[in-house]
């Protein structure tokens, strides 16, 4: 009799700890096997908008939990820095619960001042290519909240210079009008960057401004152009400062005249 009790016993424990073995392998199978994933956005698929001297960075993110249960308490924080390590944004995204078997889609959204950034003297990212890094770490809870996962994912999208390109060329003299200069200019500027902007030169006689001109331009492309300066009787222009004003970031190319330009 007391055999019988103990072997029955010993079935009992014994499918106890296969059931405890199915729920362990089943909470943490998923995770190693990819059945829970997060796929982060490729480069393609970030956006880029500017408006008024602020650009916004939006990228899309997919979870997938094609685990066998739900997960409880979805904390997704993330970090963005270029390249340096310099500090862009941060911020943390609150999912909740996600049932097993579905997929949720969301989007990290952040947005930097050109402004804030130039006064700060942070001008690297505004004309240089750069790579904005993305690391993200995924908490949750699994198995009616007996097992945690934790995880981190990290993805480098490429940054493209604001201001690409300027570039004032050699002074000349129209030849129907030898009291005009000319001067040869070509602007490149990001595509992310929308509306127009102004050109504005100034020419100078021994510190002293003679002539100015201006122009208003595209941005977001690459814009050549020429700016025509009307040179006073007796004025011997030295050298000329030009200007390419875009919100929040003052541009500027100065050229010293060669003497024998001059009229």
């Amino acid at each position: 009799m007391m055999a019988s009790r103990t072997r029955a016993l010993g079935v009992s424990v014994a499918a106890v700890n296969v059931v405890i073995f199915i729920l362990a392998f089943t909470s943490i199978y998923p995770f190693p096997a990819g059945d829970f994933k997060i796929d982060l956005p490729t480069a393609s698929e970030v956006v880029w908008t500017y408006d008024s001297g602020e650009v916004t960075v939006t990228a899309p993110f997919t979870i997938d939990n094609g685990g066998y249960y739900s997960v409880a308490d979805l904390l997704i924080e993330y970090r963005v820095s270029n390249y340096t390590g310099l500090a862009i944004a941060e911020d943390m995204l609150e999912i909740g619960t996600m049932k097993a078997g579905t997929v949720t889609s969301g989007e990290i959204v952040f947005a930097f001042d050109l402004a804030d950034m130039y006064a700060r003297g942070l001008t690297w990212m505004i004309f240089n290519d750069d790579l904005l890094e993305f690391v993200v770490e995924v908490s949750c809870y699994y198995t009616m909240k007996l097992v945690k996962f934790d995880a981190v994912y990290s993805v480098s999208i490429p940054w493209d210079a604001l201001i690409q390109s300027v570039r004032v060329g050699d002074p000349w003299i129209d030849p129907m009008d030898p009291q005009t200069i000319v001067v040869d200019y070509n602007l490149v500027t990001s595509d992310i960057l929308q509306g127009s902007t102004t050109v504005h030169a100034e020419l100078f006689d021994d510190g002293v401004i003679v002539s100015e001109s201006d122009e208003t331009v595209s941005l977001g492309r690459s814009v050549t152009g020429t700016l025509e300066f009307s040179v006073p009787l007796g004025s011997v222009p030295d050298s000329v400062v030009v200007e390419f004003t875009i919100p929040g970031i003052p541009v500027v190319a100065s050229y010293e005249f060669p003497l024998e330009v001059v009229p």
